[in-house]
């Protein structure tokens, strides 16, 4: 089969189109046919080499994966087959794409008790833009932050795959978003996914700017998931008895937090790390149903995975990169 393969670890380059051994299907699992893969900043830091955390060379990533079963193991359920399904990535403790084979290749092989089947094959696109970024989002958002209709909501990097995911559901809860990004153009895209107020970071702080927005109160939830450079602000904008939740650090872990704000406003400091099964399951009915429309900024074929990471890698991505393989619509 043909896969992005990564061979060393390294800039973009090092991530090249091969043949290679298609899966052999094991007891219980199944073997997808990918249709599409939706790219997250994971590919980026898993090329790149991940402290402490060794991947075995060579390595093909993509955790977001839509596609059709063609086969099964012994033992997963025969009905499978010919069924569209997305996979859930996470597999006890370890994920598609970072510790195991991923989904940027013609086939991959997971757990049949991953696998969420889906009717409308037509949408194989949109399901595959939800594991990582939309289903993190979700379950920040709900379980870790415990958001409230009518509260206020300050998120960073809005113009993300997960920004724009916690924008989409922050709306659909009822909340007040004041979404931050980079640009005015990215701005105005975010105005018209519902965001409240935006706020543009070249052209003001956006701790201030959350701050004046508030009415010098400071927002009820902070999404920070960008780390170093941002995290001192993120602190400085949230209420007292407020919640900063974070699920990442793209900018660096090592961030300075002013103790003085945690004790005196009392905020608490969340972490959230990845999905659910539930979750996922509730993003799919909520794309079914037109409740939810995952926000695509492109599409690249396989062969062009290199340019794909390349415009996740520069920020120049609004939502979700996706990778199709085959047919996709």
């Amino acid at each position: 089969m043909k896969a992005a393969v990564i061979h060393e670890h390294g800039g973009p380059d090092v991530v090249a189109l091969a043949e290679v051994p298609t899966p052999e299907v094991e007891p219980g699992e199944a073997l997808v046919r990918v249709a599409a893969c939706g790219l997250n900043h994971l590919d980026i830091f898993v090329r790149r080499g991940m402290p402490g955390l060794p991947i075995p060379l060579p390595h093909i990533s993509g955790g977001d994966i839509a596609g059709r079963v063609v086969e099964v193991g012994a033992g997963a359920p025969t009905e499978l087959v010919g069924r569209s399904v997305l996979v859930d990535p996470a597999i006890d403790g370890k994920a598609i794409g970072e510790d195991l084979p991923g989904g940027l290749a013609e086939y991959v092989a997971a757990p049949a008790k991953n696998l969420i089947t889906v009717e409308d094959a037509s949408r194989l696109v949109e399901f595959a833009a939800l594991p990582i970024a939309y289903g993190t989002a979700y379950r920040m958002l709900h379980t870790r932050a415990a958001i409230e209709s009518g509260e206020t909501i300050a998120i960073l990097g809005a113009s993300g795959g997960v920004g724009v995911a916690c924008v989409q559901l922050a709306k659909r809860a009822g909340l007040r978003v004041i979404a931050c990004t980079s640009s005015a153009g990215k701005a105005a895209r975010l105005r018209e996914l519902g965001a409240d107020e935006v706020v543009d970071v070249s052209e003001e702080d956006f701790s201030a700017a959350v701050w004046r927005l508030t009415g010098k109160r400071g927002a009820d939830v902070v999404v920070d998931y960008t780390g170093r450079e941002t995290w001192p602000g993120s602190i400085r904008c949230t209420k007292k008895g407020g919640r900063l939740v974070t699920c990442g650090a793209t900018t660096g872990f090592e961030a300075v937090t002013d103790l003085r704000y945690v004790w005196r406003r009392e905020i608490d400091i969340r972490g959230s790390d990845g999905w659910t099964r539930s979750g996922l399951e509730t993003l799919v009915r909520l794309v079914v149903t037109g409740e939810l429309k995952p926000v695509i900024h492109r599409l690249y074929p396989l062969e062009q995975v290199r340019e794909g990471l390349a415009e996740l890698e520069d920020r120049r991505a609004f939502g979700k990169v996706v990778v199709t393989v085959g047919e996709a619509t």
